[in-house]
C-alpha cells in the first residue's frame, strides 16, 4: 500500500484508497484464508479422507477461532509469512480428533494465493464499478460542453481543429475497453491455488474440486511457481491508471491555456490568484508510478524451483501498493471530472487565462 510517508495524515487521500486498504488488511486476509482452512475441512470430510466426526470437529474449531494479528505478526518476523503460525494456532484450538481434518495436505501458499485471488476479484469488481461511473461522468461532460471547437494538438503543436467531444472520446473509450478488461482478467484470475508442499497436489480425490467451487473459484495448473496471473492484475492497473493519467494530462495542460474551467482548484502560498489542478497533477503522478511498479512486478516472474521465498515476497511489495494507488487515480477522477466548470476555448477578457 502507499508509504507512510504519504500516510502521515498530511496528504488527505490524495494518494490513498480506504477501501482498498480495507480489502488489503489484516482482517479480509485473515477471513480469506479462515475461509480456505473451512472448506479445505469440509472436503476432506465429504471425500472421506478423514472422519465425519473429525471434519465436524475441524469446521466447529475454525468457525469459533479468533486469530491474534499480533502473534501472527512475531511469528512472521522467523516464517516470512503469517500462514504457518496460523495453522499452528488452529490445531492448538482444536480437539486432537480434528487435528487431521485442518489444513493437511494443503500448504502455506495455496493459502495465502488463493486469499489473493479472492481480494483481487473483489477489487476488480469494485474498479468495474468505478469506472463506469466516470464513463457516466464524461458523457455528460459531452453532453454539456462537447459541440464547442478546439484545436487539436499533436506533439505539443496546434493541428486541426476539433470539439470537445473528439478530446472526450480519447479519454471515453480506453476506459470502456478497460471495462471489458476487467471481466477477462476476472475469468483469467479466478483460479484457486492447490498444490501442497511441492506443487503436485498430492490430495484425496475429489478434495481440489470441492474447495474450488466452495470458494467460487476453478481449478487449473497448480501455479505456484508461474506468477502470470499476478503480472496480469497488475497489468491492467497500469492500462487503467495510465489512462486516467493521460486525461489528468490533458487537463494540466489545458488549464495552462484556459481550456477548461475548474472549481476548488488548488492554491499557491506564494501566489493566492493561482488555482493549480491538483487532481490532474495527481493522476500523472499515480499512474507514473503504478507504471514503474510494474517493472518491479515483473520480476516475480523469476522464481527458482519450485517456489521461491524472494519472488513471491516481490508482490508483496509492489501489487498491493498498486492496486491501492489505482483505487486513488479513480476516486481523484472522479472528483476531478466534478470540478470541471467548462471545456472549449477561454473566456474573453482579462480572465481568459485563469
Amino acid at each position: 500500500m502507499t508509504n507512510s510517508f504519504l500516510r502521515n495524515g498530511l496528504w488527505g487521500s490524495l494518494f490513498q484508497d480506504q477501501e482498498v486498504a480495507r480489502a488489503l488488511s489484516a482482517k479480509v486476509m485473515l477471513d480469506h484464508a479462515l475461509a480456505f482452512e473451512r472448506v479445505w475441512a469440509e472436503a476432506l470430510r465429504d471425500s472421506g479422507a478423514v472422519s465425519a466426526d473429525a471434519g465436524a470437529q475441524a469446521l466447529a474449531a475454525i468457525d469459533g477461532f479468533t486469530p491474534d494479528t499480533s502473534a501472527l505478526a512475531r511469528a512472521s518476523e522467523n516464517d516470512g509469512l503469517p500462514v504457518p503460525a496460523l495453522i499452528k494456532a488452529l490445531k492448538a484450538a482444536a480437539t486432537e480428533v480434528a487435528r487431521p481434518a485442518i489444513h493437511t495436505g494443503a500448504t502455506s501458499q495455496d493459502v495465502l494465493d488463493t486469499a489473493m485471488v479472492l481480494t483481487g476479484l473483489a477489487l476488480l469488481d469494485l474498479f468495474r464499478d468505478r469506472t463506469r461511473h466516470l464513463v457516466d461522468g464524461l458523457d455528460g461532460l459531452s453532453e454539456r460542453f462537447g459541440s464547442a471547437p478546439m484545436m487539436a494538438r499533436t506533439r505539443m503543436q496546434a493541428a486541426l481543429p476539433i470539439t470537445v467531444a473528439d478530446r472526450i472520446e480519447d479519454w471515453r473509450s480506453p476506459l470502456v475497453a478497460h471495462l471489458v478488461a476487467i471481466e477477462t482478467l476476472k475469468d483469467a484470475l479466478g483460479y484457486v491455488q492447490i498444490g501442497g508442499p511441492v506443487g503436485l497436489r498430492d490430495v484425496p480425490d475429489g478434495v481440489a474440486d470441492r474447495v474450488a467451487a466452495s470458494l467460487g473459484l476453478r481449478l487449473g495448473p497448480v501455479w505456484h511457481s508461474d506468477r502470470s496471473r499476478m503480472l496480469d492484475l497488475g497489468h491492467l492497473m497500469v492500462k487503467l491508471s495510465g489512462t486516467l493519467g493521460k486525461m489528468g494530462q490533458d487537463i494540466a495542460l489545458m488549464a495552462q491555456i484556459g481550456e477548461v474551467g475548474l472549481s476548488g482548484g488548488g492554491g499557491s502560498s506564494a501566489m493566492p490568484h493561482k488555482q493549480n489542478p491538483v487532481r490532474a497533477e495527481v493522476l500523472v503522478a499515480l499512474a507514473r508510478t503504478v507504471a514503474g511498479h510494474q517493472g518491479t512486478l515483473g520480476q516475480a516472474m523469476v522464481h527458482e524451483q519450485e517456489r521461491s521465498g524472494a519472488g513471491w515476497a516481490i508482490e508483496w511489495l509492489t501489487l498491493p501498493t498498486m492496486l491501492e494507488m489505482t483505487g486513488a487515480a479513480l476516486n481523484n477522477a472522479e472528483t476531478l471530472l466534478a470540478q470541471i466548470t467548462r471545456l472549449g476555448p477561454p473566456p474573453a477578457g482579462p480572465d481568459a487565462a485563469t
